[in-house]
């Protein structure tokens, strides 16, 4: 029993412990849209470059493997006869 009363005494002697300085906490910020609107907008955007590139490929499906009609190219008619040009350019 004296070890008791010895616990007890020196506990009472102890100073209480200090408060905590009271911290001011921010305000949480609204909450944004939320996650299912930017899934939304990334399964538009899939849809978008899925639909471009079927265009795509359709476009370039017309010109198949056929080689593009000849032409003839045109002469160009001379601007400098070759002995009255410059020496040098």
């Amino acid at each position: 029993m004296a070890k008791k009363s010895k616990e007890k005494a020196e506990k009472a002697e102890k100073p209480a412990p200090k408060p905590r300085p009271v911290v001011e906490r921010r305000p949480k910020p609204p909450k944004g849209p939320g996650e299912p609107v930017y899934t939304l907008i990334a399964a538009v955007t899939l849809l978008a470059v899925l639909v471009g590139c079927t265009l795509l490929y359709l476009d370039y499906s017309e010109y198949s493997q056929k080689a593009p009609p000849g032409e003839k190219v045109p002469a160009l008619p001379r601007l400098v006869d070759d002995a009255k040009a410059a020496p040098g350019g």
